[in-house]
């Protein structure tokens, strides 16, 4: 035998000695419920503090990526740290603890590459360490060394607390907050390794337990994306803005919500012991109505005054409070089941509610935004509560049936709900019909009015169809499109349809008369400030700006009209349609309408408008700061209007509103101006000339205005308002 190595005598007298180290049922539930104390509060003390240093977008964008490296650890967890807690004590040798840490090791070290690859370095080496961490938390409850327990999660909850954030003040980035939370979980998950060197792994003990094995690992996924599966749909569906001021309100429900994860952790580890824990959990419920009680009061008295910019966030906080009650419950419950080997309970419970989550963030969130997310995730904690008492009861087919009806409505949730959220909506009222949906990043409206509704319906259906085919075709995010090709391209020549070559063709004359103020090469400056500095929560460094302005010219973007072709003249220069592709899916639509026989339409693609018919429209022109205020309401007929601002696309840093209008010349955010309007014969020139004015300022823009005979408004970054000559519309104040 070679020197250090463990005997199975040696191995059940450690596991003896371990059991004389716990000093009691008192003792134990300090130091599990200190543990876990410990664990929330440095943790919400670190995003509480995150939230002071970085945007709320950022803030999003952050617990996005730790949300996926998350489930992705929980995963390659595989079950085996509850396996191991409940088999423990009838283990002999020791080797299912090595061996369940030897496939945590694998497993952890392929989806760590994976996700790399795939996404980000940062993510694939914090799911490695959150695996590690997780199996050695286990490996000390197993065991009942309670005192571990607590210096494991006190000491890695420190160094996430100042790791990362150290790492931010050097660095200024998001990716170094994942580097430094994933060196916190492998300084103390790294220990999970030296069973490793004490025995070598016998796989045919997890053999033994697969069953039990599997049942905990689709339960613990299924709990797992109860709480994390839900933020990476709201980044999707409603944007990483929306998702931070959740995830605020969801650290929130954490800190007073310590109780479940308290219950949950002791109450296994005792019942595993078989000890009597009735008063412990009736004591634990009535805390519960308590806690979701402050929860009320510090959301409505504190979060204002200390957090602002996430004072948004209150009413979610006061709904996520009710939930800590279900919570407790569930602790107690699934403690329980565990202990009494029905993991397939547990999974069934989780598949319920995760399936009553998804579609509660789909419809509730769209209905109501951030307060109908909070009320989904309320939802699913009751949902989840009430099936585990409900599962608990029914008989082994019984429950089959119920748990294939389970799985059915996440599976509908997962699939067809997206697909709900982006299908328009067209209603008949009378001799109008009203279409609403999603498309090009914005929201569509169109209007028929027409005594035959049926044919009204088919050509506003149409309509929208048209809309989503040149989304597709000039999009700059889909990988099929052809402006995404084109930008993939470096300096070789790409062939593009007419209808990319006619925008493109347009793109450059309004760049020509406006010397470069509208650019359509300004992608590399758009994705430097609405993706990258949203990201870092930080204002770029003048090389980053230098950078990203050295690719931006319009002069470099060659087109070859006879030929129907385009290249760039500079390797890593890009396009961008945002400024003129939604007129002219506006002027497809109102054509798609008129060759419809259509009489009078009207079709609105977030803020580009044109309309149709014998009779006029009445348009209200929003104020830039007040969205009930009106700055005109004017007589649309036949025509189109168009309006830009720093109001649509936005967020603040600091006190600094970045927007999406940059100014291609200095590479920063316009800010002479707060919103053009243009009345012009066609979306397609209001959409782009909007977008120039705006870049040129008050003075310049209604002098090219006058110059083009084109009516416009300009509001003035003093809140002025400035006509150009033509604006003669007939308009009257609301």
């Amino acid at each position: 035998m070679r020197q250090g190595e463990n005997t199975p005598d040696d191995f059940a007298a450690g596991k003896s000695h371990m059991e004389d180290m716990s000093t009691g049922r008192d003792r134990g539930l300090v130091w599990v419920a200190s543990a876990q104390l410990a664990a929330l509060l440095l943790g919400t003390a670190l995003w509480l503090l995150l939230a002071l240093l970085i945007h709320p977008l950022a803030y999003g964008h952050l617990i996005w990526l730790v949300s996926i490296a998350t489930i992705l650890s929980t995963i390659c967890t595989f079950g085996l740290g509850k396996t191991i807690i409940t088999h423990l004590a009838t283990e002999k040798d020791g080797k299912l603890v090595s061996s369940s840490v030897a496939v945590v090791v694998i497993l952890s070290l392929i989806a760590g590459i994976a996700v790399s690859v795939v996404l980000e370095p940062a993510v694939g080496l914090l799911t490695i360490g959150l695996s590690l961490f997780s199996i050695t938390v286990h490996l000390e409850l197993a065991g009942r060394k309670y005192g571990s327990y607590l210096r494991a999660w006190v000491g890695t909850r420190l160094l996430c607390l100042l790791i990362p954030v150290l790492f931010y003040l050097l660095w200024g980035s998001i990716t170094w907050i994942l580097v430094g939370l994933a060196l916190a979980y492998l300084l103390f998950g790294g220990r999970a390794l030296m069973h490793l060197l004490r025995l070598r792994p016998d796989f045919r003990k997890i053999r033994g337990t697969l069953k039990f094995t599997l049942g905990v690992l689709g339960t613990d996924i299924s709990r797992v994306s109860t709480s994390f599966l839900d933020k990476i749909l709201i980044g999707k569906l409603f944007g990483m803005a929306v998702l931070g001021y959740y995830h605020f309100a969801f650290r929130i429900f954490l800190l007073f919500g310590i109780l479940p994860q308290i219950m949950f952790f002791y109450l296994l580890s005792e019942k595993a012991a078989r000890r009597n824990t009735e008063k412990i959990e009736k004591m634990a419920v009535i805390a519960s109505f308590g806690l979701a009680a402050a929860t009320y009061f510090f959301a409505y008295l504190v979060v204002p005054l200390a957090f602002p910019e996430f004072a948004g966030s209150v009413n979610a906080i006061q709904i996520m409070g009710l939930a800590i009650i279900p919570a407790t419950l569930v602790g107690i419950k699934t403690s329980s089941l565990y202990t009494e080997g029905k993991t397939n309970v547990v999974f069934g419970s989780h598949l319920l509610a995760l399936g009553i989550g998804i579609v509660g963030i789909i419809v509730l969130g769209r209905a109501f935004g951030l307060l109908g997310l909070a009320i989904s995730m309320l939802a699913l904690q009751c949902s989840l509560a009430a099936a585990l008492f409900l599962l608990s009861r029914l008989g082994g087919e019984t429950r089959k049936v119920v748990a294939g009806s389970m799985a059915a409505l996440v599976l509908v949730g997962l699939v067809l709900g997206p697909i709900g959220a982006q299908r328009p909506q067209i209603e008949v009222d009378g001799n109008v019909v009203r279409g609403m949906g999603l498309a090009m990043g914005t929201v569509v409206s169109i209007t028929a009015i027409d005594e035959d509704t049926q044919m009204a319906e088919a050509a506003v259906g149409d309509a929208f169809d048209e809309i989503s085919r040149i989304e597709n075709l000039m999009s700059a995010t889909d990988h099929s499109s052809e402006i995404y090709i084109l930008n993939q391209s470096g300096g070789a020549w790409v062939y593009l349809s007419p209808e990319t070559i006619h925008v493109l063709e347009r793109s450059l004359y309004f760049a020509s008369i406006s010397d470069g103020a509208f650019d359509p090469t300004v992608k590399p400056l758009l994705d430097l400030w609405m993706e990258r500095v949203r990201a870092w929560g930080r204002l770029p460094t003048t090389d980053e700006l230098g950078r990203a302005l050295a690719l931006v010219d319009w002069r470099a973007l060659e087109l070859d009209e006879d030929n129907g072709r385009a290249r760039f003249l500079k390797e890593g220069m890009k396009i961008t349609l945002g400024g003129i592709a939604k007129g002219y899916a506006v002027d497809r639509a109102i054509a798609v309408l008129k060759e419809s026989g259509i009489e009078r339409a009207l079709v609105d693609i977030g803020g580009d408008i044109r309309g149709f018919g014998p009779e006029s429209w009445r348009i209200a022109i929003q104020h830039p700061r007040d969205e009930y205020e009106w700055l005109e309401v004017i007589d649309l007929k036949n025509a189109a209007v168009a309006t830009s601002g720093d109001y649509r696309r936005f967020f603040l840093l600091g006190e600094r509103r970045v927007h999406h209008i940059l100014d291609p010349k200095t590479g920063q955010p316009a800010d002479a101006v707060m919103s053009v309007t243009i009345v012009a014969g066609n979306s397609l020139d209001a959409d782009a000339l909007t977008t120039l004015v705006f870049v040129l300022g008050p003075e310049k823009g209604k002098e090219l205005l006058n110059s083009l005979a084109i009516a416009g408004l300009i509001v003035d970054s003093a809140g002025e308002i400035i006509v150009s000559d033509a604006w003669e519309l007939k308009h009257q104040s609301p």
